[in-house]
């Protein structure tokens, strides 16, 4: 997703410059990227936290404004009061359209898995993951829909469709799992034994059906035709 916001060049020219523009309700800020030379900007702090609340969803990527001109940016650092909490700085990298950057996208689960009414446990394993692309190809999100998830089963990262996109770790690496706890595990087995037990039953049944016939067609076979 990309948002717009508003930045404004300064310069500190005295001590307690930065203090001040805090008060004012602005966030002092540092644009930098593509070898050219960083810039201090600040951006309204209310703005900021709008992002933020985005940011806190989804990936996002920020069409920076700094007079006439547009930055399309990453947020690359944030930086807190640990007291207060209250936002003190941020870093912005300039991105260029056609190169390729990483970017860490979180995971979201949506959906009803019938292994969880079957008294499974979702485990999720994953809750972000690193991806490399190009800025237009980064996803905002990942969604992952449980819904024909069942107990034992697994939903891994070559599972998703995401064209256009290199992921940093290796795709065999688990999302999330329906688990099956002990419990659980003792009352599916005998079903599950059951089952075989009755599709062997059916198969025993079915060649049994397959000898009689055989065996009525050789006996016709057998038999000598009749004299004209």
């Amino acid at each position: 997703m990309i948002v717009n916001l508003q930045a404004t060049p300064y310069e500190t020219k005295k001590k307690g410059d930065v203090k001040r523009l805090r008060k004012e309700g602005k966030l002092p800020a540092i644009l930098y990227g593509h070898k050219e030379k960083s810039r201090k900007v600040y951006v309204e702090k209310n703005d900021f936290r709008k992002v933020l609340d985005v940011l806190h969803k989804e990936t996002v990527t920020v069409n920076l404004k700094v007079k006439d001109k547009d930055y399309l940016c990453v947020i690359k650092a944030i930086q807190h009061n640990p007291i207060t909490d209250e936002l003190l700085h941020v870093d912005f990298q300039h991105i260029h359209k056609k190169e390729k950057i990483k970017a860490t996208i979180p995971v979201h689960i949506s959906g009803t898995s019938p292994g969880i009414e079957k008294g499974g446990i979702l485990d999720q394993h994953l809750h972000e993951v690193v991806v490399k692309c190009l800025p237009v190809h980064i996803p905002s999100r990942i969604d992952i829909d449980v819904t024909n998830l069942d107990l034992g089963q697994t939903v891994h990262l070559k599972d998703i469709d995401l064209p256009n996109v290199e992921f940093e770790i290796s795709e065999e690496t688990s999302i999330v799992t329906v688990l099956i706890p002990k419990a659980v595990a003792a009352e599916v087995k005998p079903e599950a034994e059951e089952e075989i037990a009755e599709e062997g039953k059916k198969e025993e049944e079915k060649k049994e059906e397959k000898g009689e016939e055989q065996g009525s067609k050789e006996k016709k076979s057998e038999q000598p035709a009749k004299k004209g």
